[in-house]
């Protein structure tokens, strides 16, 4: 048997895999076979892999059938894969030439499940190597000279750091539970880091820097993660259900939770304005499925991301972003998140003056029920009184600012329903005479009406839309300028 399998997926990664290949093959550990898998590379990358594998017999070729992922790549992989252990490197990245030596030296002297090293990180657009807490794994020193298991690092386990490349695997161990990776998605990392660690028996750590993760480079999956963003809530569910298999899963769980609401709302805030009203939805049934009760959500109070929590449940997509306006009225972050409530407004605006031009009496109701499934907040007031009252309210505020006039609409909005079947029935009941009469003149008046508050609406917030670009572009320059001050500073 060998002693050790690495698993190398790779697609369009010409400019790194050659690195990658010979800090893999020249190991000082020579009983090894190397696993790489192209997925559908529409560069050099399988060229260069076919040179080492001419080369290296213990090189072996796959490929995928169609570009089907990271996830897809390794678990063909962990199909043919015959070593005693199994390793992961990802093909952007390289090794230290005994890391898998040493590696499996450790493992084997602890006979460990999962054996764990330290990795280096290397800014590929600054050209330098850094480190820091995660990767170092400093928060696990305590077990330094030992091995241990998941129920002993239940404190810890949330910010272990869930990468594969750090760790080899025993395949019995891997086989026996059936671990897979979650195919066609990204971040398949999470639920397979902790489906192996929870199970895993005996655990130990190499104290030693033999990984190099090289961030910020062109095209990789994490700068183009935005295209399947919506996996991370897939994955945080499944990693979710794989913890309440946890021994510790009832002590953990307020605790685990509010880790996961954590992360999915953090992803949020880094998203492109397209991407947000989808991921919303998506995050806000993950919270509802959750279905916490009272006490449990109180236990989530102490939790960063509470607030915008309890607001994803209570709020549809328009009224959130007015709690984040609010939450971020002293802060930079209320600039993005204006600038995205004037872009909503306005395309609301938009949409409800071309469809009242081809509305008539009779699709009146159908426009309210519109504006009541658009915002819980944000509705423009309907007909409260009786038509009479309604045409005499609205000529005597003709004039007034449209802010204020949209804070009244506001006001009134929990019960223009009721309002709105009075008005209907009065007007059935005591005007049904008058109405024939004056019908034609009353409609005519109260359109006319109707267009100039929506165009001094539309006026309102186009004008509030700019004001926020140019708060932007002010800011940007500021911080420019502070950046340009600081390398002065920093030069002299």
């Amino acid at each position: 048997m060998t002693k050790l399998s690495i698993i190398i997926p790779y697609r369009n990664v010409e400019q790194y895999i050659s690195k990658c290949l010979s800090s893999v093959l020249y190991q000082t550990l020579e009983d090894i076979e190397v696993i790489c898998i192209n997925d559908e590379s529409e560069d050099n990358s399988k060229g260069i892999v076919e040179q080492y594998a001419q080369k290296d017999k213990r090189l072996i070729m796959l490929n995928t059938m169609q570009v089907s992922g990271q996830s897809y790549a390794r678990n063909l992989g962990l199909e043919i894969a015959s070593g005693e252990y199994i390793g992961f490197v990802d093909a952007d990245d390289w090794v230290e030439l005994d890391m898998f030596e040493k590696m499996y030296n450790r493992a084997k002297e602890a006979d460990t499940d999962i054996t764990m090293c330290q990795a280096s990180l290397y800014d590929d657009k600054k050209q330098e190597f850094y480190t820091d807490d995660y990767y170092s794994l400093n928060l696990l020193k305590k077990y330094q000279n030992s091995t241990f298991n998941a129920e002993q690092t239940k404190d810890e386990i949330l910010d272990i750091n869930v990468v594969l490349w750090n760790k080899i695997y025993k395949k019995e161990f891997l086989d026996r539970i059936g671990a897979k990776f979650a195919s066609g998605y990204i971040y398949e990392d999470m639920p397979f880091f902790f489906e192996t660690y929870i199970k895993a028996e005996r655990i130990n750590i190499l104290w030693e820097s033999l990984y190099y993760y090289r961030r910020n480079r062109s095209f990789s999956t994490m700068q183009k993660s935005d295209i399947k963003v919506y996996d991370r809530i897939d994955m945080a569910e499944l990693t979710y259900d794989i913890l309440k298999q946890a021994s510790f899963f009832q002590e953990k769980q307020e605790e685990i939770i509010r880790w996961l609401i954590d992360d999915i709302f953090h992803r949020y805030t880094l998203l492109e304005d397209k991407y947000y009203e989808e991921y919303y939805k998506k995050m806000r049934q993950m919270f509802i499925n959750l279905d916490l009760t009272d006490e449990q959500k109180e236990s989530l109070k102490i939790g960063y991301c509470y607030d915008e929590f309890c607001n994803i449940l209570e709020r549809d997509y328009y009224g959130f972003w007015n709690f984040l306006i609010e939450k971020y009225k002293t802060s930079n972050k209320r600039i993005k998140a204006a600038e995205h409530k004037c872009n909503l407004d306005i395309k609301a605006i938009k949409a409800y003056l071309e469809q009242y031009k081809s509305e008539t009496e009779e699709e009146k109701e159908q426009i309210v029920a519109w504006w009541k499934n658009f915002s819980e907040e944000e509705r423009v007031r309907e007909v409260k009184r009786r038509l009479d009252e309604q045409f005499t309210f609205l000529e005597s505020k003709k004039n007034y600012e449209m802010g204020k006039l949209y804070d009244e609409f506001t006001e009134k909005l929990t019960n223009q329903e009721y309002e709105l079947k009075k008005w209907q029935a009065e007007l059935l009941r005591q005007q049904k005479e008058k109405l024939i009469a004056d019908y034609e003149w009353k409609l005519e008046a109260q359109k006319q009406h109707y267009a100039k508050a929506l165009q001094e609406q539309k006026d309102f917030y186009e004008n509030n839309y700019l004001l926020v670009k140019i708060l932007l572009k002010a800011y940007k320059k500021t911080e420019q300028l502070k950046n340009k001050f600081k390398k002065i500073i920093k030069k002299n």
